[in-house]
């Protein structure tokens, strides 16, 4: 019986050294043949890959199914995989294009984010009590949903997804500056569609 226990002892040990790894080290693990370590990696991402994709499809099975084909998609190139780089953005690039392709196939003329609600960024009690008071969920969806695509897509990474500058460059493979253009344009849409004035909009220092 003792030799159940110290197996079992055992492989508790190695998931929980697993989950101390960073991400390059379960990556060299996997590709090493250390399919545990990839998993380590799934549990690690699911959460936020599913959630980035969500707010692209608006529907929960799309999105397990989109989130299921990530994986598999960045298990078969993990070998491509510039081990120099943050995983993270490189990990939700290939999410986004897997989703922006499905959506295409699906509905060619749909816009990519119909229904989207729009999260208030941590810029304190009032301003969020503001909003609320003064904006209508639909009335901000029609206001998101008439920005180029572009500008959407960038609000919604550092505000639904709160990446940094540097991650939404990655995702969407622009410049940085192209990224705080494009966030600046929309914001300045949003205040005069919606008469918002600051509040919420504000453009954050990094």
């Amino acid at each position: 019986m003792n030799w159940i226990i110290d197996q079992v002892s055992h492989q508790t040990k190695n998931r929980d050294s697993l989950r101390d790894l960073s991400d390059q080290e379960l990556i060299a693990l996997t590709l090493a043949g250390n399919d545990r370590s990839f998993e380590t990696l799934v549990r690690r991402h699911q959460k936020q890959v599913y959630n980035f994709v969500y707010q692209m499809t608006r529907n929960h099975d799309e999105s397990a199914d989109m989130t299921q084909e990530t994986f598999l998609k960045v298990y078969r190139a993990l070998g491509s995989f510039d081990k120099e780089r943050e995983f993270k953005p490189w990990l939700l690039r290939i999410a986004r294009n897997s989703t922006l392709n499905q959506i295409r196939r699906q509905k060619p003329d749909a816009s990519l984010d119909d229904g989207a609600t729009y999260i208030e960024p941590s810029t304190g009690e009032d301003a969020s009590r503001r909003v609320e008071e003064n904006l209508s969920r639909a009335t901000f969806e029609k206001a998101l949903s008439d920005l180029p695509d572009s500008q959407r897509d960038t609000f919604m990474y550092k505000y639904h997804q709160d990446l940094s500058y540097q991650e939404i460059s990655d995702i969407m493979g622009i410049s940085i500056s192209s990224i705080k253009s494009l966030l600046f344009r929309a914001r300045d849409s949003l205040r005069k569609r919606l008469s918002l004035g600051e509040s919420g909009l504000v453009e954050e220092q990094e």
